[in-house]
């Protein structure tokens, strides 16, 4: 007589899914807190420059590498409204949403790269401080971001919000240093993406501190 077993994975403990259930009240929270970053793209950040101003009234090319990773809190924003209601993303989504995220991640590194082949190297330590803080979170989000996706701790279509998520953060300290460097005070737009940051790395703490998702057998 033969007995076949067939294992089945325990699901996820309230307080280690929470953040991956899509009607959780930290779920809807992260949502709507995230929010706040999309009138901020018509905000003033700082000399009283928005990104959308940056983008559209001071000339494209001027200041668009900085201003274009904040319109990233649209898709960010519909993703997370998308799968609060339903708890995934379709395939089309997820494939955006990475596509956004790599091209975000295109543009911040743009400007890492561009002063070597200006010449215009950082030369003090506050300098390099200033060039190196906001170039490890970039290297460390797409550390991140690919880890999420390989290891099944964001499941269906998580990973992809993860991503863009951690996408907009190096920019965001780009923006902070552009925007304090002179002496200036930050302006309402800046606030504003500093509480949707936070909120995009609260959300991708809670995510990935989690289990590995179950795998079918």
């Amino acid at each position: 007589m033969t007995t076949t077993a067939t294992a089945t994975a325990a699901p996820l403990p309230a307080q280690l899914s929470a953040p991956r259930r899509h009607r959780s009240p930290f779920t809807i929270g992260i949502a709507v807190v995230a929010l706040a970053g999309v009138p901020a793209i018509w905000l003033p950040f700082g000399y009283g420059i928005s990104p959308a101003s940056a983008l559209f009234d001071d000339g494209f090319f001027r200041l668009w590498p900085l201003a274009w990773p904040h319109l990233l809190a649209i898709p960010i924003g519909a993703a997370l409204l998308r799968w609060a209601a339903s708890g995934r993303l379709s395939n089309a989504e997820r494939w955006c949403g990475r596509a956004f995220a790599a091209g975000a991640w295109c543009v911040t590194g743009s400007l890492f790269v561009e002063p070597f082949f200006n010449r215009n190297v950082p030369s003090g330590a506050s300098d390099w401080m200033a060039f190196l803080v906001p170039l490890a979170i970039l290297a460390g989000g797409a550390a991140v971001a690919v880890w999420a996706l390989r290891s099944g701790r964001a499941p269906d279509g998580l990973d992809a919000i993860v991503m863009m998520e951690m996408a907009y953060l190096p920019n965001v300290a780009l923006c902070v240093q552009a925007a304090t460097g002179g002496g200036e005070h930050l302006q309402t737009g800046a606030y504003a993406v500093l509480l949707t940051a936070a909120a995009y790395g609260i959300h991708v703490v809670a995510v990935l501190s989690g289990r590995p998702a179950p795998r079918p057998v």
